[in-house]
């Protein structure tokens, strides 16, 4: 089977990528089904009858890969997506067996537009850079470099973000014909938004001025223009969209972002395996991170239930739990228990595993008035004693406590109903303002705390109005519903404008989760940070060896997806092992 083509309907002579895989599909065939990279090009380029001319033509920027060897590789990389071909080793190729041999009904057109999700390629085999996010353009850009640097025998070092840190790479021996040292910041903008390339001049701009003798290599997702490419030339070296392009290999795994950038993120996510130091050294630059937004009075914490559970008030699902007790005696008042009767039906309602709290709490809410239900959360709330001499709620109190030059912490937004920290603050002399309700107002010479889902303080007679608790399903439909609530709007503005510290939030909260999602910017990498303890998995019914290293293989990738799930959420996790953690690193901020 020949192939053949007319070399002048092609600007460079070489047929595109599309019309190679056909002879690609047909030299493995001839091949006997499989083959290494060379014995396929050497093979298809016979069954197109390429002269040798055309063969010797170099791709852009390479001086060992050929241009028809360069769209091969691309050829390949969508019969693979497809599935028709595989490389379970790298360089050596093999029909799959979704392909049936039979070549004459392959439409590689159909190919590329299911791939590319039905947009049309330029037919000259141009292929357009789109990406999910900064993440994933941070994650191909850095490979890319690595590949490179490695087949050209040069170092690199990925730098920690520290507060001297103000490149995310460096090239001690540069790259590509650039022999010097070489800094490395890679830069992702909006390509919609008409002022990303002023956005990218104004970082020039800077980087400029505080240049002294060493270049800088910035790499974009953006097209420079070749006028703005020569304002800087002396001192930043670029590679933009097209440049990536040019040097990406098609067949190397990092490829994939070009063609299913979603599915390549989540299996880079799930697969990578990250050494203990490395995780240490993750865990100090977002600490570092978080100390910067401090100090520069940008931060905003969020603290849920974990930060009162060590004073004495329940946690949520313990809450609930004790109001549905309540709710039984209620409703069986006219029914008389004995003291064991009363005992067995509390352990009955205490052990009951609701798969719906919140519909749980709408149940318990109905069989109270609106005096009844608040006096019992209170009583419920408050049933123990309470400390508020925690570890926790001091460490919080001092770093919310203002300093000589800054206050760190701009506001504190809080889904606690409770007044433990309020009573820390007074106990420490910190002027704090409570915001509850839209009615309430906030103070400028004060710290605003915004009790998102209601305030129910130990003193009723510090209620100002009757409690609006987020505290059942038809509660959070209401929130959930309403755009512009209060609530909403004070969540979606700090989340948007400054950077923000969870702390004894399990981050399950549904419409927390949608507010990030509506937050998170795509051009942006995640700017936010919670503080989680680490999700251990055990069974105790695994005691071989080779269990155990399939369980360490699961919870690698257990805690890779919650990585990456967060991420998307634009939250970066401090890990944790123990709660006891949490107000060292506090301390570590103030520091």
């Amino acid at each position: 089977m020949f192939f053949f083509f007319d070399v002048n309907e092609y600007n460079d002579g070489i047929p595109v990528y599309e019309q190679m895989m056909k002879p690609i599909l047909a030299a493995l065939m001839e091949l006997g089904g499989k083959g290494t990279v060379a014995e396929i090009d050497r093979k298809a380029s016979e069954l197109m009858n390429l002269p040798e001319d055309i063969l010797k033509i170099m791709h852009k920027g390479s001086t060992t890969r050929s241009e028809v060897a360069y769209r091969m590789a691309w050829a390949r990389t969508y019969l693979k997506n497809f599935g028709l071909i595989e490389n379970k080793k790298r360089g050596f190729w093999s029909v799959t067996e979704n392909f049936d041999g039979d070549i004459e009904n392959i439409d590689p057109s159909e190919i590329v537009r299911k791939l590319q999700n039905e947009k049309e390629q330029a037919n000259k085999g141009a292929r357009n850079l789109e990406f999910q996010s900064a993440k994933a353009f941070e994650n191909l850009s850095i490979s890319l470099l690595k590949d490179i640097t490695l087949s050209e025998g040069k170092r690199i070092s990925i730098n920690t973000i520290t507060n001297e840190s103000q490149y995310d790479l460096c090239l001690p021996d540069g790259i590509d014909d650039y022999n010097g040292h070489l800094n490395c910041v890679i830069k992702f903008e909006a390509e919609e938004k008409s002022y990303s390339l002023s956005t990218l001049q104004k970082y020039c701009e800077e980087h400029r001025a505080r240049l002294k003798d060493q270049r800088l290599l910035l790499i974009t997702n953006l097209i420079i223009p070749e006028d703005f490419r020569n304002k800087y030339r002396d001192v930043i070296v670029f590679w933009d969209k097209q440049d990536l392009e040019e040097r990406i290999d098609p067949e190397a795994t990092y490829a994939g972002y070009l063609i299913n950038p979603k599915k390549t993120f989540i299996e880079e996510i799930v697969s990578s395996d990250v050494s203990r130091e490395e995780k240490n050294i993750e865990k100090e630059n977002y600490i570092k991170r978080v100390t910067i937004a401090f100090k520069s009075g940008d931060m905003v914490l969020f603290l849920g239930a974990g930060i009162s559970i060590d004073g004495g008030i329940p946690l949520w699902d313990s809450l609930i739990k004790q109001l549905h007790i309540h709710m039984i005696k209620r409703l069986n008042k006219d029914w008389p228990l004995n003291a064991k009767e009363q005992e067995i039906m509390n352990e009955l309602a205490f052990s009951n595993e609701m798969d719906s709290p919140l519909l749980q709490m709408r149940y318990i809410k109905s069989a109270f008035s609106n005096d009844e239900y608040y006096k019992l959360v209170h009583s419920v709330l408050y049933g123990r004693q309470t400390n508020i001499d925690t570890k926790l709620l001091s460490a919080i109190a001092k770093i919310c406590t203002p300093q000589r030059s800054y206050c760190g912490v701009k506001n504190i937004i809080t889904y606690n109903f409770d007044d433990l920290l309020e009573r820390k603050f007074d106990e420490r002399d910190i002027r704090y303002n409570d915001i509850s309700c839209e009615e309430d107002r906030q103070v400028v010479d004060k710290l605003n705390i915004y009790h998102v889902h209601g305030y129910l303080p130990n003193d009723f007679k510090k209620l100002k109005r009757e409690p609006e608790l987020i505290f059942s399903e038809e509660d959070y439909h209401r929130v959930y519903r309403d755009a512009y609530s209060w609530s909403n709007l004070i969540q979606l503005n700090a989340l948007r404008e400054n950077t923000c510290l969870f702390i004894g939030c399990s981050l399950t909260d549904p419409n927390l989760r949608r507010l990030l999602d509506v937050a998170t910017r795509k051009e942006e990498m995640p700017r936010h940070f919670a503080i989680l303890k680490r999700n251990e998995i055990k069974n105790n019914n695994l005691v071989s060896k080779s269990d155990r290293e399939l369980l360490e293989i699961y919870q690698r990738i257990d805690n890779n997806i919650q990585v990456g799930y967060y991420q998307e959420l634009g939250l970066n996790i401090i890990w944790i092992d123990d709660y006891s953690e949490i107000p060292e690193i506090l301390e570590r901020i103030i520091e």
